[in-house]
């Protein structure tokens, strides 16, 4: 677990600095691993799992939400993130020097991929090279929050088979 808690760590430092054109100024804040099994027991859906991790750390002054496509681990770096298909990890660091964003990354089996929320549109450094969908988002408005949460689960959750469908 050690292992794969550093190894997230850099993966998600670099990979946000480097893949998304932020600064390398970002600050791991939480590193959790959600049991597919428990989780669907608990009739959870994995988006929501997803969302509940996140949202501790969101206030009421995010506004924006940006969900990538799902994406392979780099093949030297799958080694390091195989956690299998009973689990996937979700790793949330923060940008204090760009306004607080708030940076997500979702790993399962040999994929990932990530959500950002932002206080201001512009907060997000957007760039060609990925397909982002953004999204209205409000931790305090149902009906925003469940669009990004329907969002992540049609977009992301279900294509990577964590989940087969919505509860």
């Amino acid at each position: 677990m050690n292992k794969m808690v550093m190894a997230i760590s850099v993966f998600l430092l670099i990979g946000a600095s480097a893949a998304h054109a932020q600064r390398d100024d970002g600050v791991l804040m939480d590193v959790q691993e959600v049991n597919i099994a428990h989780m669907k027991a608990g009739r959870m859906s994995g988006a929501e799992a997803v969302m509940k991790v996140m949202e501790q750390y969101a206030d009421g002054q995010y506004r924006f939400a940006f969900i990538s496509n799902n994406y392979l681990v780099p093949a030297q770096q799958q080694k390091y993130l195989n956690g299998g298909r009973e689990r996937f990890v979700i790793a949330v660091a923060g940008y204090p020097a760009q306004n607080n964003l708030l940076y997500t990354q979702v790993f399962f089996d040999n994929s990932f991929f990530f959500i950002v929320l932002a206080r201001r549109e512009a907060d997000m450094k957007l760039t060609s090279d990925m397909q982002i969908i953004k999204v209205n988002y409000e931790k305090g408005n149902a009906v925003r929050r469940n669009n990004v949460r329907d969002t992540i689960q049609r977009n992301n959750i279900i294509p990577l088979g964590i989940d087969t469908g919505t509860r």
